[in-house]
């Protein structure tokens, strides 16, 4: 159904006349009697009826004409909201992101939505999970991003976004590179490059090794990067552990080996934190959602 015909309907059902629904769209009365002739036809029914100089709904016009109101309302109300989102969206997002989704993961999401929402502005603040759940708990930042475990607070929303895995890996010139089965005694002369001690992925690393593999955690250096971490693995200063996301490319370029320690799996997941009362302006929003539907593609592509 075309809606030119149903608004000319609309118009004259208002206005219960043809003349001054024809003074005021500026259109030719006959022009107007056509289109709704049109609509009639199309619907099978009679909608207006004539008596002397007067019209009048018919019974099914009457009916057609209470759907009317309700669709033209919506539409005027739709164009009366559109200045108001267009205002709306030129704006500022503040986003916080521990080191890993910060790095891996948001890039790609923000790219992405700049190329549809050019004029808004975004700032990401990345740093570690504790200094990006107090950014969000003074409001400097609208939303985060944090990998791993996180310390639940009262006024903090968690919402798991997808899993990654923490993986063993080396340099392919370490001597564990060149087997397919890594037992984890074979680890315990192994020296380990791990992120700074006060990280999450620190913490993550200590309780993989010492409470679940059980041997001791010999570090060789604590970097403040995940970058500056492969490349000392690279260089086989010693084996880590780490998220698939942040080593998938320099596995499939030969800088980095993946070991099979065990079959063991350790779980590594991505969650949307937020402050449950606080309002969103509506680039926010649509960003969040952005984020929450397109995460566990690139996480697991």
């Amino acid at each position: 159904m075309e809606l030119y015909p149903l608004w000319l309907f609309h118009k004259v059902a208002q206005n219960m006349s043809f003349t001054k629904t024809s003074k005021e769209l500026h259109i030719s009365q006959p022009a107007i009697s056509k289109q709704i002739k049109k609509l009639e036809e199309e619907l099978g029914m009679k909608l207006i009826e004539k008596s002397g100089k007067n019209i009048y709904l018919s019974k099914d016009g009457q009916f057609i004409y209470e759907y009317t109101k309700k669709i033209f309302s919506l539409i005027e109300e739709m164009e009366a909201q559109i200045p108001k989102l267009r205002e709306k969206m030129l704006g500022h997002i503040n986003i916080g992101a521990s080191n890993t989704p910060g790095i891996y993961v948001l890039p790609k999401i923000l790219g992405e939505f700049k190329e549809k929402y050019p004029e808004i502005k975004i700032n990401l603040h990345i740093g570690n999970t504790y200094e990006i759940q107090n950014q969000l708990l003074i409001g400097r930042v609208d939303f985060a991003v944090i990998g791993g475990k996180i310390p639940e607070k009262e006024n903090i929303v968690i919402e798991k976004l997808v899993e990654d895995f923490m993986v063993l890996v080396c340099s392919p010139t370490n001597k564990l590179a060149q087997l397919n089965f890594v037992d984890k005694n074979m680890l315990i002369d192994q020296d380990f490059i791990t992120h700074e001690s006060h990280s999450n992925l620190y913490e993550i690393v200590e309780e993989i090794v010492r409470t679940e593999l059980r041997i001791p955690l010999n570090i060789a250096l604590m970097l403040g990067s995940i970058d500056a971490i492969k490349n000392a693995v690279s260089a086989n200063l010693g084996i880590s552990i780490m998220p698939y996301i942040s080593v998938k490319q320099d596995v499939l370029l030969g800088n980095l080996k993946v070991l099979n320690c065990e079959n063991r799996v350790w779980k590594y997941s991505y969650n949307l934190v937020y402050l449950k009362n606080k309002k969103l302006s509506l680039p926010a929003k649509i960003l969040l959602q952005t984020i929450r539907e397109r995460t566990k593609d690139i996480v697991l592509s």
